[in-house]
């Protein structure tokens, strides 16, 4: 068999070169790195709106009353043009409310996407949900593309030295694509083309820059985690339904008895960036709301269930907001609220109608405080 290397001067440049590779994410500095908005530049749709993302965070400006954070169950889970709409009459002018969603559910993206927006833009009230992945046990899979140990380094000071490198591996990874960046600029994707995106095609949504960034699924209920030629056909439906708004529950000692707090516990990578997300909000004096968004396996439980009880897992001033499933689908049969999901963790238009509707008035209430600033 042929050697690997011809001499060994050619071994040692390889292996110089396998070295610099590994070091390139320690030597090049903030200075030396392409702007930050060159990473959402080149995302595509198929991660996520991020070319809207991009959009929000760079070139729109002015504050923001509201934006819904977190991934794919936000992003399918609240119809932001109603809210919009309902907050501008509340506030008697126009109001801003964007979601600002991706795909992938992590707190370490959780964190990072909102640190960029929140040193861009200021934001009064942030509304998240536990965007805990059970499946997930190091770096998300999009922090290549986010992640910049020049930019970021210090935000994982209080990780462990494993996790830490979790990190820094997918730094490694991000990096030529960075440095293809210095070389030249990517071409943001067009917010709105006649091509149909990603989203458009395979949820047959509308575009998400035209919903102000809402994902709004028009598909019937399939497998996890994603549509397939086996999702039932889509069907408008509205619940018959007795549940009102008047059942959302605002966390405080008189509805204690309608959350449920049985964890599992949330360990310890994502903990430390829902506690970092958390207090970066905090320092920005956006106030925090927690809404639970429910799944299928829910639709029958009669409290609300939380792995966590939040203002103190967070070490932070949390409103937690949602209404017990048995109340949201009061009346409806299995296959009625099968109508309300694509599939098993997300509402389709159906849901998204219905459940906005009814949960809507509880997040204008919250904002009445920061309507006087």
């Amino acid at each position: 068999m042929r050697p690997a290397f011809g001499s060994t001067r050619s071994a040692a440049a390889f292996a110089l070169l396998v070295l610099i590779l590994l070091l390139l994410p320690a030597i090049v500095g903030p200075g030396q790195l392409p702007s930050r908005e060159e990473i959402y530049s080149s995302f595509w749709w198929a991660n996520g709106p991020f070319p809207y993302i991009h959009q929000q965070i760079f070139k729109e400006k002015g504050d923001i009353d509201i934006a819904f954070v977190g991934s794919s169950h936000m992003a399918q889970g609240i119809n932001t043009p109603y809210v919009q709409e309902k907050l501008g009459k509340k506030l008697g002018r126009p109001a801003v409310v964007r979601s600002i969603c991706w795909g992938g559910a992590g707190y370490d993206a959780l964190y990072f996407i909102t640190r960029d927006l929140l040193q861009h833009r200021k934001v009064h009230m942030l509304v998240f949900y536990d965007d805990y992945n059970p499946g997930w046990y190091w770096a998300n899979s999009l922090a290549p593309r986010w992640f910049r140990f020049g930019d970021n380094a210090k935000a994982l000071s209080g990780l462990s030295v494993r996790f830490q490198l979790s990190y820094y591996f997918a730094a490694i990874i991000g990096m030529p694509r960075n440095l293809l960046s210095l070389i030249r600029s990517n071409i943001p994707v067009d917010l709105i083309s006649k091509k149909k995106n990603y989203l458009e095609i395979n949820f047959k949504a509308p575009n998400p820059a035209t919903m102000l960034g809402t994902s709004s699924a028009h598909i019937g209920f399939g497998l996890d985690p994603a549509p397939t030629s086996e999702n039932a056909p889509f069907v408008d439906f509205a619940p018959p339904t007795d549940a009102l708004s008047s059942e959302v529950s605002i966390y405080s000692p008189a509805t204690r008895a309608m959350f449920q707090f049985k964890g599992p516990p949330t360990p310890p990578l994502p903990l430390y960036f829902a506690r970092k997300f958390a207090t970066q909000a905090q320092e920005n004096g956006a106030k925090l709301v927690l809404l639970h968004i429910p799944i299928f396996s829910e639709r029958k439980d009669a409290e609300i269930r939380e792995r966590e009880f939040w203002p103190d897992v967070l070490r932070a001033d949390v409103t937690m907001v949602g209404i017990p499933p048995a109340r949201l689908f009061a009346g409806m049969t299995d296959d009625d609220v099968r109508k309300l999901y694509y599939n098993s963790a997300h509402l389709n238009t159906n849901g998204q109608e219905y459940f906005t509707s009814i949960i809507t008035p509880s997040l204008l209430e919250l904002y009445a405080p920061q309507a006087h600033r």
